[in-house]
């Protein structure tokens, strides 16, 4: 596990936490970094990539973040969106965890969060898979494993809506981990494609 993925996912969790503790619908936010760091022969081809996907600023601070972007091909950046998306959706697990055990909740919401530990459970098994498709080039099955672990996420927020007047706690840290795993649906497509510089 690198330190620098380490602090990206802190710093995601941690904001969405915050958003959650004030209660306070608000868009999400990607993980900002002081200044865009220098990447020498990796720097164009991150812009090239990024440019292609639906969170191109998100992308570019994740990939231009990292000391392993520095000289990666297409592969190997997608090998550092797939290690966040890992960490990330490890995180979000360990906060619906402490969300149903920290907190006084009631009966339909307890019932919701642990359909959610469930979801994610699913969700991390899947990425798991995607990491290990990515491993030996089978894009298709990336594709396929990624796809399922957004539709896990998304069904824990929607288990939610079942009742009025509830939302659900992890709505902004569902949203991040989406936009994670949409980024690396369009790496892995151009990685598929065979765009590989």
């Amino acid at each position: 596990m690198k330190p620098i993925s380490i602090v990206i996912a802190v710093v995601v969790v941690s904001v969405c936490q915050f958003q959650i503790l004030a209660q306070t619908p608000q868009t999400p936010q990607t993980p900002q970094t002081p200044q865009t760091a220098t990447v020498p022969g990796g720097n164009d081809l991150i812009t090239k990539t990024c440019s292609s996907t639906h969170y191109n600023e998100m992308c570019k601070t994740i990939l231009q973040s990292s000391p392993n972007s520095n000289g990666a091909d297409l592969y190997g950046l997608a090998q550092i969106v797939m290690n966040i998306a890992s960490e990330n959706v490890s995180n979000i697990y360990e906060s619906i965890n402490q969300l149903q055990n920290g907190t006084s909740v009631d009966s339909f919401l307890d019932d919701c969060l642990t359909d959610c530990l469930e979801s994610y459970q699913d969700a991390i098994d899947q990425i798991e898979d995607s990491v290990t498709a990515l491993e030996f080039k089978a894009y298709n099955d990336v594709k396929t494993w990624v796809a399922a672990a957004m539709s896990d996420a998304a069904t824990c927020d929607m288990g939610f809506k079942e009742k009025p007047g509830y939302e659900s706690p992890i709505a902004q840290m569902t949203a991040v981990f989406d936009q994670i795993c949409n980024i690396i649906l369009t790496i892995t497509q151009q990685l598929s494609d065979g765009k590989s510089t």
